[in-house]
């Protein structure tokens, strides 16, 4: 069993309805995580995305934020929240799992992390607080010792080379000292940037501002990510980033990016 992932912040689904469904039918994923849906789960597009084949599990708000994972698999053990203990009133999370042959699985995040500008701000704070939380989830999964995906628009350019020109962003909450260390205390529990593993030091932004003509210009940021456990990086043989979304008419300002996983490879 094959299965491919991916992450895109469609900011908007209603307002890009016609070019995401036309991408959908193109590339066809089994596994869409979105961000910034911008939508009460009322208002989400059920009825002709399930008729592409998906079924629908959202965590909307009315205006703003929202995610939702959208699988031609059933998926099981489905939560909207991050913490238990401090409950997110921004819709910004979906915990899933995905059951595999031989009585395997693989628990999937789909994440919306905080932008956290401006810095600083209590808008910062709650990106630092929110990171804490997806830290304390991910030390659980971790230790379930199963396949584990966090993927999403992470809010964060991790290095100087995944931005077109660091010093421009300097005291951009994405990029400073205090957001980078959280990311990277993230990814030291044992999770791999599948861009990272797979491209092997080849940079694909993944966001270009609507100003100043950054599309033209290239001036993209890369903070659209896919973090794997060991056990996933097992499974991983594709990675890529659908550059060219970003060229179609109204696009997101984000583009997808995805993952392919080999099941069988993991069991030998």
């Amino acid at each position: 069993m094959n299965f491919s992932i991916t992450t895109w912040n469609v900011n908007g689904i209603r307002a890009r309805k016609d070019l995401f469904l036309d991408w959908i039918k193109v590339n066809s994923p089994d596994i869409l995580c979105l961000q910034e849906i911008k939508c009460a789960n009322d208002d989400f597009p059920f009825s002709e995305i399930e008729e592409c084949g998906y079924n629908c599990y959202v965590n909307g708000q009315k205006s703003f934020n929202g995610v939702a994972i959208l699988s031609k698999y059933e998926l099981t053990k489905i939560t909207y929240i991050l913490d238990e203990k401090n409950q997110d009133e921004q819709a910004r999370f979906i915990e899933a799992t995905l059951e595999l042959p031989n009585n395997m699985s693989v628990i999937i995040n789909c994440i919306y992390l905080p932008n956290g500008n401006p810095y600083p701000s209590e808008k910062f704070d709650y990106k630092l607080r929110w990171m804490e939380q997806l830290i304390k989830k991910a030390k659980e999964n971790i230790s379930k010792e199963i396949p584990y995906i966090i993927l999403g628009d992470f809010n964060i350019i991790p290095t100087e080379n995944d931005v077109y020109d660091f010093t421009k962003w300097t005291d951009d909450a994405l990029f400073r000292i205090e957001s980078k260390k959280k990311y990277r205390e993230l990814c030291n529990l044992g999770l791999y940037d599948a861009h990272e593993f797979m491209n092997k030091g080849n940079v694909d932004f993944t966001h270009w501002d609507y100003q100043g003509g950054a599309w033209e210009k290239n001036h993209g940021i890369r903070i659209d990510h896919i973090l794997l456990s060991a056990s996933a990086c097992s499974m991983i043989y594709k990675f890529s980033t659908h550059s060219q979304t970003r060229d179609l008419e109204k696009p997101s300002d984000h583009v997808p990016v995805s993952a392919g996983f080999e099941v069988i490879k993991s069991m030998q």
